[in-house]
């Protein structure tokens, strides 16, 4: 009888978990090593849409569907434009007409639905990656900033944006956008605020500038005012005023319903959006692979939790499936990097396009 290889897992986000459920009901021996000190540290960051193609059908391979759906929002799928300098508000869609169902969850709810899915010891809190080692014999060491070493014969790179997995697999680095994303929560949104936002998301395009209002779980409110500058624009401002000064400079001219959102978040928080090149690629090497941002970032627009949950779940069902792990696991890559070179162009260009003069989204 074969023995199952020994999986370890970096990154305790959507996609890291998701193939540690899978993994676990499919008899391996799995460990979740996440950076974060605990499943309660990341409070911010907006509300999550599972579309029906991919993040659900994660959910669905790995046990989870009607769990998800139980206490996802299906009442906040709602989209909304705005006139930037009226403030009139019209309803429409991001996305074609007849886009399949696809309901609201909270990152901190998605993430404790998944974790709860898995026995307690296999998510190990406050392990941040300083090396991964590997050795003539085909095991992984990986070495974390803790002092603790482990070993192991699989290591999938589920650990976001800036990967050490994927720095040893590739040269690239993300590039700035040259969009910086200011992050704000309204905890107790007014009446008006609340009607602004209405029942999901509220979209305000007004060339170099942006709005992005999610309604959250509990009625909170996130708000992200998108603004096309430079690196070097924000840390000289900064110099000499907080964030929430500049963003309300940056918008003085912006119908005053709109500014009343920014004006009722009481700090915001500095997001640089980064991309990898469109072309990406990294080289394979035996018993490392990468899922995710890791393997695949790309400007929000959308996609990006819904991509990392289907990489996750087709490498763990190819690991599930096949006897030979090697094989299986340069099978799942070839899926995970043929889908991602089919949609990040449009992704990068897309989300460009959002900040010029006159853009207008499609069906609008």
């Amino acid at each position: 009888m074969s023995i199952k290889p020994r999986i370890a897992i970096v990154g305790g986000g959507p996609a890291g978990l998701t193939a540690a459920v899978m993994l676990h009901r499919g008899g391996f021996e799995v460990r979740v090593y996440e950076s974060e000190s605990s499943a309660q540290q990341r409070t911010q960051g907006g509300t999550l849409d599972l579309h029906e193609d991919s993040g659900q059908m994660a959910l669905r391979r790995a046990g989870l569907l009607e769990a998800f759906r139980a206490i996802a929002r299906h009442e906040d799928q709602e989209e909304r434009l705005a006139n930037p300098l009226t403030g009139h508000i019209t309803t429409g869609r991001m996305g074609p007409e007849g886009e399949m169902d696809k309901p609201e969850i909270d990152r901190g709810e998605l993430r404790k639905l998944l974790i709860d899915a898995l026995p307690d010891d296999t998510v190990l809190w406050n392990h941040r990656l300083a090396s991964l080692d590997s050795g003539a014999t085909g095991m992984h060491s990986l070495v974390f900033t803790n002092g603790l070493s482990v070993e192991a014969d699989i290591v999938i790179g589920a650990d976001g944006a800036w990967s050490k997995i994927r720095a040893g697999l590739s040269a690239s680095q993300p590039a700035y956008t040259g969009i910086t994303f200011c992050e704000g929560w309204i905890d107790q949104p007014s009446a008006e605020v609340s009607e602004l936002v209405g029942h999901g998301t509220l979209f305000c395009f007004g060339g170099e500038e942006a709005i992005f209002a999610q309604r959250n779980g509990r009625g909170r409110i996130c708000v992200y005012a998108a603004l096309k500058r430079s690196i070097a624009w924000f840390d000289t401002r900064l110099e000499r005023q907080d964030l929430k000064a500049i963003v309300a400079r940056s918008y003085e001219t912006w119908a005053p319903n709109l500014r009343q959102l920014l004006d009722s978040c009481d700090e915001f928080v500095r997001r640089p959006i980064y991309s990898l090149p469109a072309d990406f690629e990294w080289t394979p090497y035996k018993g490392v692979t990468l899922i995710g941002d890791a393997a695949h970032l790309m400007p929000p627009v959308g996609v990006g939790v819904n991509l990392a949950m289907l990489d996750a779940s087709d490498v763990a069902a190819a690991l599930c499936s096949m006897p030979d792990w090697e094989s299986a696991l340069r099978a799942a890559e070839i899926v995970v990097c043929e889908r991602a070179s089919t949609m990040m162009p449009e992704a990068i260009s897309g989300f460009q396009s959002w900040f010029t003069a006159g853009f207008s989204p499609p069906g609008s």
